[in-house]
């Protein structure tokens, strides 16, 4: 199968057979027999990502806290969320190891793919939280996994940019949405 490096959001239906051999360049995700082929991130997505994984690197030195890294979840869905944090330490190209966490900069290319079929996909495999972060809206709500429905432990917003959240058996981390998006 020859998928190109994408130049912006793909659906490309496959078998896992054909997407396992795509080349590393190609970043996407597999879902239902469909591979989603996403381009490089634009602006300051990777800066806010990056940011998120220092604060949470300082907040969990116990953790692994994993950067655009791809997690195999029980369904056999792959995705690559924007940052991970996982407990146990592994060096799969796709880790069987659920995070306890996930976070996802929304993109204009991704939006919908991340606040519906990410989301359902998270809960269901039983990661505990899910951050979103919408830079052009200025916000971050943390999702606090519930079994059926997410629970909103945390939401940042320019008016309330500050607080703290609790995280698995890790303990707490102090957000300040101001500085994750300077």
């Amino acid at each position: 199968m020859d998928v190109a490096y994408a130049e912006r959001f793909e659906r490309i239906p496959m078998s896992r057979a054909e997407f396992d051999q795509l080349p590393e360049k190609v970043r996407a995700e597999y879902v239902d027999g469909v591979a989603l082929v996403t381009p490089p991130a634009r602006g300051d997505h990777n800066g806010v990502g990056l940011e998120l994984a220092i604060v949470l690197r300082q907040a969990f030195p116990d953790a692994i806290v994993r950067y655009d890294r791809g997690v195999e979840l029980p369904t056999g869905t792959l995705r690559i969320p924007d940052v991970a944090v996982q407990i146990v330490r592994d060096d799969e190209a796709w880790s069987p190891n659920l995070p306890v966490l996930v976070v996802e900069i929304l993109s204009r290319s991704t939006r919908s793919e991340d606040l519906f079929r990410k989301t359902d996909d998270y809960r269901r495999s039983g990661i505990q939280q899910y951050w979103i972060v919408d830079r052009a809206a200025r916000t971050l709500a943390v999702l606090v996994n519930a079994g059926e429905h997410w629970d909103i432990g945390l939401s940042l917003t320019d008016d309330s940019p500050t607080g703290s959240i609790e995280v698995a058996d890790l303990g707490g981390v102090e957000l300040d949405l101001t500085a994750l998006l300077a």
